[in-house]
């Protein structure tokens, strides 16, 4: 065996013992409460961590920096933990592993393609999407990776949806960045891509079903103001996550606007699908007629709006005691309708909508209240409490720095020890009594904060930098917080 065979072999044992390490060290009870294995912490995308007890509205001011983790790229993965160890992605095209208390790396896994969003893990394996349409498969343990799919053949695929698993499956969202493929190539004939939701094999990587947004395949459709063919229907991109419901076995899916013509009634749409089959069950359109792409004022049928649904359907009590499914628009608008039927139960303009404003990724939910972040940008955003029967805003904090909050949202704790997690484009990452929407700690994280915050064990993570489409400042950091905070950097 050669020196540089040794040493891969050493490097991967190293990494095993490592993780392994960072397990045994914790009993099971502590590593139930100590998890946030997906996106949206459980599968029905909440955000919430009622078991949250360490860090409440009375001491978060004692928060400080426990250590620093360096990356070669923007962070707006949403961290997620297991066992003892933190896994996310950073626009340097790497997947990492790390360990939570120290911050040390345990891997890296260069996928070669930026990873803007949260990973899951499940049975060992670790699945997350890349900007260039693919889903990864990696040993938990050892970063070695397992199998690799594209989530669709188009050429301008990306995966931007976070993968949630659930027996024995992977259900994914897909977008594109189709929409602005005519700045970079003036005489492009838009367009062609299909939204989709899909079901893998999580062993194999095969598909098991495929929902299209749009149910047609494109064709020619005229000619646009320029004389260049317009190709349609397409768009409806999912670049939100999906919500699972295992109780009844549906999958809620929020999806985008339209790229060109004939409309579509799955855009700008919640619909909700059979988990087993992906068979629609029913769809609530929340805006008709919504084409738009970078050449939209070459289209006579585009509209201007750009009002995708980003966030990921959450649940909520209603009125009596019933469930409420609630999305959130970047028209600004949270929609909540009745699961069984798709009806709508009440509307609520919580904030400016716009091409990048509205409500982006913020949605969170601890069962009785909706929380939304605006993103208004470039102008003030703000971070809002909605009651989850009525739709009524409780409270509406706006960002002191005048910036836009469109970044995911989380809730910690039960009761009068709720705290409200969310992120800024000026770079602060903020706690809010969710009593009353009061600042109660921020940090200047020194990048912008568009990924999600997880919070466990007494301890907050957040990734630093988000730069894509000249929103906010880059940054290469990823931050852990804790009451006893000591600083240090790690890479």
């Amino acid at each position: 065996m050669n020196h540089y065979r040794q040493h891969q072999l050493f490097t991967t044992l190293l990494s095993i013992l490592l993780v392994s390490s960072v397990i045994s060290g914790q009993s099971k009870k502590e590593r139930d409460q100590g998890n946030w294995t997906v996106f949206g912490r459980d599968v029905s995308g909440s955000h919430y961590n009622p078991d949250e007890t360490t860090i409440t509205p009375n001491n978060v001011t004692q928060l400080k920096p426990k250590w620093i983790f360096q990356t070669e790229g923007d962070v707006s993965s949403q961290p997620i933990i297991v066992d003892g160890v933190l896994f996310f992605g950073s626009w340097d095209g790497q997947e990492y592993a790390v360990d939570a208390k120290t911050g040390k790396k345990l891997w890296a896994y260069d996928c070669g393609q930026s990873t803007r969003s949260a990973a899951v893990y499940a049975g060992g394996v670790l699945y997350f999407g890349d900007i260039a349409g693919f889903l990864h498969a990696l040993d938990a343990k050892t970063g070695s990776l397992k199998w690799k799919k594209r989530v669709d053949s188009h050429p301008y695929t990306v995966a931007t949806s976070s993968p949630i698993y659930h027996q024995g499956r992977i259900y994914i969202g897909v977008s594109s960045h189709e929409e602005g493929w005519i700045l970079r190539n003036p005489k492009y004939e838009c367009c062609t891509f299909r939204g989709s939701v899909v079901a893998f094999d999580a062993a194999t990587g095969d598909e098991v079903w495929r929902f299209y947004v749009i149910p047609d395949t494109p064709k020619e459709q005229g000619k646009d103001k320029k004389d260049r063919t317009i190709i349609g229907p397409s768009g409806g991109a999912v670049w939100s996550t999906v919500t699972l419901d295992p109780t009844t076995k549906r999958v809620y899916v929020t999806t985008g606007n339209q790229y060109s013509q004939p409309v579509s009634k799955y855009c700008n749409a919640i619909i909700a699908l059979d988990m087993v089959t992906g068979k629609e069950i029913w769809s609530y359109q929340a805006t008709p007629k919504d084409i738009w792409t970078f050449g939209c004022r070459d289209n006579v049928e585009c509209d201007d709006l750009d009002i995708d649904f980003g966030t990921a359907p959450v649940f909520v009590k209603g009125a009596g005691g019933k469930r409420l499914v609630v999305a959130g628009q970047k028209s600004g608008w949270a929609y909540a309708l009745d699961p069984n039927t798709g009806k709508l139960v009440w509307k609520t303009e919580v904030g400016p909508g716009g091409k990048l404003g509205g409500i982006e990724f913020g949605l969170a939910s601890d069962g009785e209240r909706i929380y939304a972040g605006i993103s208004n940008f470039p102008k003030q955003g703000s971070i809002s409490a909605l009651d989850g029967a009525t739709g009524k805003i409780l409270w509406q904090t706006p960002d002191p720095t005048n910036k836009a909050n469109f970044g995911p949202i989380t809730v910690t704790g039960k009761g009068d020890n709720r705290l409200v997690w969310a992120g800024s484009v000026s770079g602060f990452m903020r706690a809010y009594n969710a009593r009353d929407g009061k600042i109660l700690w921020e940090f200047d994280t020194g990048g912008a904060v568009g990924g999600g915050i997880a919070v466990v064990d007494g301890t907050v993570y957040v990734g630093s930098g988000y730069s894509f489409l000249r929103i906010g400042k880059t940054n290469n950091k990823l931050y852990a917080f804790s009451l006893d905070g000591n600083t240090a950097s790690a890479k």
